[in-house]
């Protein structure tokens, strides 16, 4: 990998790790935005904004982290796909939703190249053995 895709690709993690560690966190105020975001718009549980939260705070920690970076990555990613599915169930803007979609292509795409193929195909190779 050359030094200008691996600056690139710390900046928009160090980026992410900022955003999801800042959004993670409100997620753990009971009386906050998110809260009534959760529990009142979309109908999920407290608890379920929590485990929300608990990801997104590790994950934004995690993307920095040169050995947790690719899962953490695909989790946020994951995160990221519920909160578009939620978002277009429930109503919102499609400028939400476009931006959240951006943000789970970018975050796959991170996850990519610090390795996670390698572990799709280690995974298909043990599913293959076994079938």
């Amino acid at each position: 990998m050359n030094i200008f895709k691996k600056i690139l690709l710390f900046l928009m993690s160090a980026n992410y790790a900022s955003t999801f560690i800042q959004n993670g966190w409100a997620k753990f105020d009971a009386d906050g935005f998110w809260s009534s975001a959760f529990i009142e718009r979309w109908g999920y549980g407290l608890y379920f904004m929590y485990f929300i939260g608990v990801l997104e705070f590790l994950g934004g920690i995690g993307i920095l982290i040169p050995k947790a970076n690719k899962y953490a990555a695909f989790t946020l990613a994951t995160v990221m796909l519920g909160a578009m599915i939620t978002r277009i169930v429930f109503g919102t803007s499609m400028t939400d939703v476009i931006w959240i979609a951006f943000t789970m292509v970018t975050l796959l795409y991170i996850s990519l190249v610090y390795g996670m193929d390698s572990e799709f195909k280690r995974l298909s190779d043990r599913v293959g053995k076994k079938g």
